[in-house]
């Protein structure tokens, strides 16, 4: 029984954490785990590039979902980035 409950645990928490946040969802449009500019800009939002690079705290060129998250107030919202 101790197995079992170790087993659901795991899962649980293991499928918890990788669920798709709902901006992932809306921005991650290859799935590949990361959010361009680009693929804000096919998603029909205006960003100025100094908020995305500011957004992008490891300067890799793309937002994690942590980056997003944290970013989510000066990039996804308003008029810049309206919902389809």
């Amino acid at each position: 029984m101790t197995r079992l409950s170790i087993a659901l645990l795991l899962t649980f928490l293991s499928t918890s954490a990788f669920a798709k946040h709902p901006l992932m969802e809306r921005f991650d449009l290859d799935s590949d785990g990361v959010v361009t500019a680009e693929e804000f800009k096919s998603a029909k939002c205006t960003i100025r590039d100094s908020k995305f690079k500011a957004a992008d705290k490891n300067a890799d060129g793309s937002l994690s979902k942590r980056e997003l998250l944290k970013a989510r107030h000066i990039l996804a919202v308003g008029q810049n980035c309206p919902k389809s």
